[in-house]
């Protein structure tokens, strides 16, 4: 199959989107088929401008001018690649998303669309968002042959505009995190992700101030890149609650960096509002790190609460540091016991089982458009 993957933001780009698309196309390419991508000419953080071509790490890039800005734009020309694929598989609600559905029988390429959880990250304009959903995006799903629900929660939200839908869960490179030894060293908390709003950087600092208050060794990191300027303001704020020199900000970590974050951490935390599936968690788990995360609807999914990790409610500190200083009161036997749990609940994700049954979807959608 020639597949064009869509996506509205990619390598040299970092993020939970792009970091899927790349390891789709990676294991796609392994099985034999054809996967380039298309998405815009610009980085949304920086502004830094693009190529319009470029192949990274084996995939062929194709990136697209645009106007308006990241909350919504305006990229007409991918319509001029579509002739040379079999299938588009678009990442994400937005324009491209909007397009394809809403012009498929102009183009006639059967389209595939990944939730990843719509566009509720942050409360902006919620109202606006709502009423965006339930007219234009139901409108352009009308024209997406499947639509691929990345968790249940997505399911649930995306399953009134379609019946076309069926659920295939987030991949991660299992092998490569399940092969990192734990070697903890002291009382680190470890946050990996973007800094950003609804991540909720400030609770999880906001936790570890009261929880040093029983466990004066307990430290905090945060791993990622701080998209929205928000570090100096919560660098003040771990100033006002006295422990800013518990608290490091680190950057992006990739690679070895980020597999040797996860050996030392004694827990992997996140206090986020909002995910679509928990990539980073799933990754940690993988590790055999244990997670101790906020009690939202995505988390439940893969955490049995005391079993393979710990959910706790981080809009209340209080509770949030009880739950913290609970965790870091067992011993590393106790912690491995869980750790290995953890993990084997991240092997669902393995990127292998989830290319298959993506395969599956775009055979199926292929058959179904050679009937039609």
């Amino acid at each position: 199959m020639k597949i064009l993957q869509v996506v509205r933001q990619f390598l040299p780009g970092t993020g939970g989107m792009e970091t899927y698309v790349s390891s789709l196309c990676r294991e796609l390419g392994g099985r034999g088929h054809t996967s380039d991508v298309a998405t815009l000419d610009y980085i949304f953080k920086n502004g830094r401008r693009l190529p319009s071509f470029e192949r990274i790490d084996g995939i062929n890039v194709i990136r697209l001018p645009s106007l308006g800005n990241p909350r919504y734009f305006l990229a007409p020309r991918l319509l001029e690649l579509l002739p040379r694929y079999d299938l588009v598989h678009v990442h994400g609600v937005d324009f491209f998303a909007d397009l394809l559905g809403a012009l498929r029988r102009r183009h006639g390429k059967p389209v595939v669309l990944s939730t990843h959880g719509g566009f509720f990250h942050t409360g902006w304009h919620s109202s606006f968002k709502k009423i965006y959903f339930r007219t234009v995006t139901r409108s352009a799903l009308r024209g997406v042959d499947r639509v691929i629900a990345c968790s249940r929660g997505d399911e649930k939200l995306f399953s009134p505009l379609t019946r076309r839908i069926c659920v295939v869960e987030n991949g991660i490179d299992f092998a490569a995190f399940s092969a990192v030894k734990k070697k903890i060293e002291g009382e680190e908390l470890l946050f990996i992700g973007r800094v950003s709003k609804n991540k909720r950087v400030d609770w999880l600092i906001e936790a570890l101030a009261l929880a040093r208050k029983a466990r004066p060794g307990a430290t905090l990191t945060i791993a990622g890149p701080d998209w929205e300027g928000l570090q100096g303001g919560l660098e003040k704020l771990a100033g006002s609650y006295g422990v800013n020199g518990a608290v490091t900000f680190t950057g992006e970590l990739t690679g070895r960096e980020l597999l040797s974050g996860l050996a030392r951490a004694r827990l992997f935390v996140s206090a986020s509002e909002y995910e679509a599936f928990g990539l980073s968690a799933a990754e940690a788990m993988a590790s055999g790190t244990v997670p101790l995360l906020n009690d939202i609807e995505a988390f439940r999914e893969f955490i049995d609460n005391g079993r393979n990790g710990f959910l706790a409610s981080f809009d209340n500190a209080g509770a949030a540091s009880t739950a913290i200083v609970a965790a870091l009161e067992l011993s590393k036997e106790q912690l491995a016991e869980i750790g290995g749990r953890a993990k084997k609940t991240a092997s669902r994700y393995d990127w292998k089982q989830v290319t298959g049954e993506i395969i599956d979807v775009y055979k199926q959608v292929l058959s179904n458009n050679e009937k039609n």
